[in-house]
């Protein structure tokens, strides 16, 4: 080998480097971009669930529907009037569980559009899933859960 040929070789590879340095420079901008767009065009974005219509309009049908889903996922824990007191309440505040929401106020912590209500009920609510959300449930479809937002709207304090 001579002077010249290993002068060549450290010549190419710290070129090589500094041509690998750019490339994972590009890379971890294009990984940021992309996480970026990706979590401004999530439907869960407190942006899009507020400006999210309610595609189902809060008929006797839809409301009747709505009071079924939420009598068989929803009343346990936030009562069968909405209130936020049941049985199941009282043992997660003995337990030092979150307390469920009271529906029948006019206090909502979560947002109050019909989308931002929609995503909580589809995605749940708190710390650890405190409210499991209705997502993924079998035979839960979004028409459903539309209807449980209509529903909820009827809740009033007595």
């Amino acid at each position: 080998m001579h002077n010249g040929d290993a002068f060549a070789i450290v010549y190419n590879v710290s070129r090589l480097s500094a041509h690998w340095r750019k490339v994972e420079l590009s890379r971890s901008i294009f990984i940021l971009v992309f996480l970026f767009l990706v979590a401004g065009c999530s439907p869960s974005s407190p942006i899009n669930a507020k400006a999210m219509q309610n595609p189902i309009p809060p008929t006797e049908r839809s409301i009747a529907s709505g009071k079924i889903m939420y009598g068989k996922y929803c009343a346990e824990c936030h009562g069968v009037t909405g209130n936020g007191v049941s049985e199941k309440t009282q043992k997660l505040a003995e337990a030092g569980g979150a307390k469920p929401s009271d529906l029948t106020d006019d206090k909502w912590d979560h947002g109050s559009t019909d989308g931002e209500i929609f995503v909580n009920v589809r995605d749940g609510v708190g710390v650890n899933g405190a409210m499991k959300g209705l997502n993924g449930r079998p035979g839960v479809s979004d028409e459903d859960m539309w209807n449980v937002v209509n529903y909820i709207r009827t809740l009033k304090k007595p």
